[in-house]
């Protein structure tokens, strides 16, 4: 079924452009730029190694330990020793000959006194001691949460990746949809702009009121002001994507516009749910450190248990001056420890932990509802962009057909010119609000997918099989049969500058009518005359 998700769900975003010019670059190259560039993900890798390093850490605390220890000195000695004096011991001995023991041993302790003695040599001391750990049991816990741990950073780093997956489809069609919009506004500039020189040439006949002029030169003066603008927009969208990849990268192909635009894949909600609550690796990371958790309630536990260590020590002691012989001492043992109280601090640790526990699976819970909202948040906005897609197609539409029918009862005189315009601008702001519900369709499809977990970087390489298919044609048409008014458009040829109406009044002389009716009365005057 993951499988079949991943395949059927891609279908429904297929996109994105006509033939790249040479300098652009496709959804796949874009997303390994950024893998190979963004700052943000390069910082979030080197957190996951960095975090990585305490399971090994935790492992190694379970290896035996060496340990070598060297001490060259001198040492001085000032002190006294017990001396003989062999000069007078002479007398002492003819008590032998006599028997007589108390005299001798008296004779003896009185030739016996105090020498002083100072003496400068060199001492020379070196060791080796290595432990093996036997009974560790908070060390074993240790190591094996931080196997957990590990677990959870796999599971950041991979949400991690999809965001970064996002972060780039984000910044590549949000280019592309400025440059849709910076394209529509252009044409509707034009159009404008041929509107204005129209109604100028017709108010020069006397055909039409200062009003009308004022109010198509505010319309094209608007115009020209959000051309500038939507440029400013694609300039700036541009830099966010060189934030992102570190290049200059030139864009400039839009959506086709036959993309098919279909309901997620499967249709029901409870499986994109059942998705979300397996694969939401934000939730799956929760667990994890939930379980690791629990796993440092039992290591601070073991802090009560007793404790064994295999141990060796060797020692070589070498003293000059005669006082201390060189020796050689080894010791092999066992070294059991019993811990019987350590001021209760254990106790507490373990509580602590316990408590933060109890937070990790309150962080669990949070997960799972935050990873349940998202999925139904986006399933319910791509059901939205589907429906939105095809309103605004048949918008689009319907208002070409106001445009075209209110276009020819200005002509016939019936319509105002302010209804003209109106409606010429709902027919450029319906093909806006289509194009934007299009990405909005694309991305939020992506987002769905990241949502229930199952956003992965094949997804983006068969995506970019669909951008990179050839279109005839764009979203941009004005009509919504062909391009027929659109070229026509281009064909016409402007003045080099648009003055505003009040410059050519003064150039002109020419003096405004008040309605249409003085323009008909000052023409049957000159055709009197």
């Amino acid at each position: 079924m993951k499988k079949s998700l991943k395949h059927c769900s891609l279908i429904i975003v297929v996109f994105l452009l006509a033939p790249l010019s040479a300098s652009a670059e496709n959804l796949i190259e874009i997303f390994s730029l950024a893998r190979k560039n963004d700052a943000q993900w390069a910082s979030k890798k080197q957190k996951y190694l960095a975090e990585r390093e305490k399971m090994e850490q935790a492992f190694g605390t379970l290896m035996p330990t060496a340990e070598a220890t060297a001490t060259k000195a001198k040492q001085q000695y000032d002190g006294g020793t017990i001396g003989f004096d062999i000069n007078n011991a002479g007398g002492c001995l003819a008590n032998i000959f006599t028997g007589n023991d108390q005299a001798l041993e008296d004779c003896l302790n009185d030739q016996v006194g105090t020498v002083d003695v100072s003496e400068e040599y060199d001492v020379t001391q070196y060791g080796v001691t290595v432990v093996q750990p036997l009974i560790r049991m908070d060390r074993w816990h240790r190591y094996s949460r931080a196997q957990i741990l590990d677990n959870a950073g796999k599971a950041d780093l991979a949400y991690a990746q999809q965001e970064l997956m996002i972060r780039s489809s984000e910044a590549y069609f949000s280019i592309l949809k400025a440059q849709e919009e910076l394209r529509l506004i252009k044409v509707e500039e034009k159009v404008l702009r041929t509107q204005l020189t129209e109604v100028k040439n017709r108010y020069k006949l006397g055909l039409m009121r200062d009003t009308d002029v004022f109010e198509t030169q505010g319309q094209y003066d608007i115009a020209a002001a959000a051309v500038i603008v939507a440029q400013a927009q694609v300039d700036g969208l541009k830099e966010n994507l060189v934030m992102l990849t570190g290049q200059e990268i030139e864009m400039v192909s839009p959506l086709p516009k036959d993309i098919p635009v279909d309901p997620p894949q499967p249709v029901e909600l409870r499986e994109w749910e059942e998705f979300a609550k397996k694969s939401n690796y934000q939730l799956i990371a929760a667990q994890y450190v939930s379980t690791a958790a629990e796993k440092e309630v039992t290591e601070k536990k073991s802090g009560h248990a007793p404790t064994a260590d295999l141990f060796l020590d060797y020692r070589h002691n070498d003293s000059g001056g005669g006082f201390t012989p060189s020796s050689d001492t080894t010791t092999i043992g066992v070294k059991l420890t019993v811990p019987i109280y350590s001021g209760g601090i254990t106790s507490s640790q373990t509580r602590e932990v316990r408590y933060r526990s109890e937070s990790a699976k309150d962080d669990v819970e949070l997960a799972r509802r935050n990873a349940i909202r998202e999925t139904r948040q986006y399933y319910t906005k791509v059901m939205a962009d589907v429906a939105s897609v095809e309103a605004r197609q048949r918008a689009i539409r319907s208002n070409n057909s106001s445009y075209r029918a209110i276009k020819k009862g200005w002509n016939s005189g019936i319509r105002s010119l302010t209804d003209l315009l109106g409606a010429q601008r709902k027919v450029f702001q319906a093909r806006k609000e289509h194009s934007n519900a299009r990405y909005d369709y694309i991305l939020d499809t992506l987002k769905l997918k990241k949502s229930a977990g199952v956003l992965t970087p094949e997804d983006l390489k068969t995506l970019n099989s669909w951008l990179e298919a050839p279109s005839s044609d764009t979203v941009s048409s004005f009509d919504d049969e062909s391009d027929a008014f659109l070229k026509e458009v281009d064909d016409i040829k402007f003045e080099e500058e648009v003055k505003t109406f009040d410059d050519e009044k003064k150039d002109t002389g020419v003096k405004s009518q008040k309605s249409l009716y003085d323009a008909y009365k000052a023409w049957r005057q000159e055709k009197a005359n």
